[in-house]
């Protein structure tokens, strides 16, 4: 392979959204075989930039070769077929059909050339099995995908694009969700892809992840491109510099809180395939960081605690009294609030405005009589995402507008709003940009400076370690080690979520 072979060129592009001009005269090029990262604050301009390289947008100026050819693309469907596929970080599998019935979807091998005739599928089934082998990764490819961890489902769809033969792959956000080890054999993963000469664009917030698959970088800044260079010559700090005009040691912000009485507390709460045995408590101004593999039963203690799971047995006190948390219901009567990993999905409103998706938990502070006040609707809402520092054209906007980290800031600000004793925050930062997550670290201190109590679930250690006051380190549903964060480390915490203690 010649490491020097240019295989695509983005010259100029510029895009408008009205009078917004979100993409200025944006220039980049990459080479076979080569990982190009893509890196900037939400609404920097990366998503857009992508969406016109994969036929979703069409650019108001510039030009995009491919292999020396120039090429207007026009729709995603011609984006595929010269060989440009785009893995989101919302896969688009079919959760009913199995892997090979995914990976053949619309290129189905048949018997004949009748639309209705009898695919072949033990010949499909075996370029399939094939395909695994081939990637080094071993997962049952006869079951619904559903039933797949998401890391397997990513090694499905990128199965998808190399049976298509995708010289070009964007990857936008694969490891949001994934544990480290995971994230570890998707790297092995790409590697392997970029050895056989697949070219690669991976969007990410994880500087360090970039920092080490990525042999080039491009950062974007207010719809420009503010640095193309090689990996090798860029410091982390000069990176985050960059992107937000700040230094990377700010993104903690530090809060002087006196750690107060007990607010809530869990006695040997179990759930069978869960967690077992799970005993802890949390006091007024205080924020407690639950960590742990995937499957370590971490996200489904605060769905208990919630009232979306219920536990087999144990109890849950709030100020030192027995309660029964049945439902979501009981949990907002206790002054209990939960922000989900899953925003999408379990957590707001896609086509609803801002207004919405901001007051829906707290409809007694705008509602008039039987009516909702609109002019309290307005106040609550200004009032909340301007804390908050929500970035939108109007309040009236539907939140599916917005970017990855104004919608988690509307989700906070959603429920900020109920006035809560306890917070659940379940990956909180989740596939959101530096700036941003200082902004959510911004408010997740303030609520404890209000005499509020926080629990973080993350799968960041370096989060934990920077927000929290105690860590639960957690490993196969059991509560290993309770660390205090001043005294601890990553490495730390690395070595108790692995060894059973």
């Amino acid at each position: 392979m010649n490491g020097n072979d240019v295989i695509l060129e983005m010259n100029n592009i510029s895009k408008f959204f009205g009078k917004n001009q979100v993409l200025k005269n944006v220039s980049l090029s990459m080479r076979k075989g080569e990982v190009l990262g893509l890196i900037g604050e939400n609404g920097a301009g990366k998503s857009t930039l992508i969406k016109i390289l994969c036929g979703f947008h069409k650019m108001d100026g510039g030009e995009i070769i491919l292999n020396g050819k120039k090429e207007n693309i026009t729709s995603v469907s011609y984006a595929r077929q010269i060989g440009i596929s785009t893995i989101y970080q919302e896969l688009s599998l079919f959760p009913d059909l199995n892997a090979v019935q995914n990976i053949f979807i619309n290129r189905e091998i048949q018997k004949g050339r009748s639309m209705v005739a009898p695919m072949k599928y033990k010949e499909m089934r075996q370029i399939a099995k094939s395909l695994m082998e081939k990637m080094n990764v071993d997962i049952n490819i006869d079951i619904p995908v559903r039933r797949l961890k998401l890391a397997q489902k990513q090694v499905v769809e990128i199965a998808r694009t190399i049976y298509t033969n995708s010289q070009i792959i964007i990857m936008d956000e694969p490891t949001a969700a994934l544990e480290e080890a995971e994230r570890t054999q998707l790297f092995e993963l790409i590697d392997k892809m970029k050895n056989e000469g697949h070219s690669i664009i991976f969007i990410s917030h994880h500087i360090d992840e970039l920092m080490a698959i990525c042999d080039t970088l491009a950062i974007l800044k207010d719809g420009e491109l503010v640095e193309f260079c090689p990996t090798s010559e860029i410091s982390t700090d000069k990176i985050v510099e960059k992107m937000i005009g700040k230094s990377l040691a700010s993104q903690y912000p530090k809060f002087d809180i006196d750690i107060g009485e007990e607010l809530i507390a869990v006695k040997e709460l179990n759930k069978k395939g869960a967690y077992q045995d799970i005993s802890f408590s949390l006091r007024k101004g205080e924020i407690l960081g639950i960590v742990g593999l995937e499957g370590c039963g971490k996200n489904e203690i605060v769905k208990t605690i919630f009232g979306s799971m219920h536990a087999d047995s144990g109890q849950i006190l709030i100020s030192g009294k027995p309660v029964a948390i049945n439902s979501v219901r009981d949990a907002m009567k206790n002054k209990i609030a939960y922000v989900p990993a899953e925003r999408k999905i379990d957590g707001l409103f896609l086509m609803q405005p801002v207004t919405w998706n901001t007051t829906i938990a707290s409809l007694q502070k705008i509602i008039n009589g039987t009516t909702i006040s609109r002019r309290k609707e307005n106040e609550q809402t200004k009032s909340s995402a301007e804390r908050l520092r929500v970035k939108c054209s109007s309040y009236k906007q539907d939140v599916n507008s917005l970017s990855g980290g104004n919608q988690q800031k509307v989700m906070l600000a959603r429920w900020i709003m109920t006035d809560s004793d306890v917070y659940l925050f379940e990956e909180p930062t989740r596939g959101i940009d530096v700036n941003a997550k200082t902004e959510v670290y911004t408010a997740i201190g303030e609520c404890a400076q209000r005499g509020k109590g926080a629990i973080v679930v993350s799968s960041e250690e370096e989060e934990v370690l920077g927000v929290c006051d105690r860590i639960l380190v957690m490993n196969s549903g059991r509560i290993r080690a309770v660390l205090n964060a001043k005294d601890t480390s990553v490495s730390e915490i690395k070595n108790k979520t692995i060894t059973m203690c």
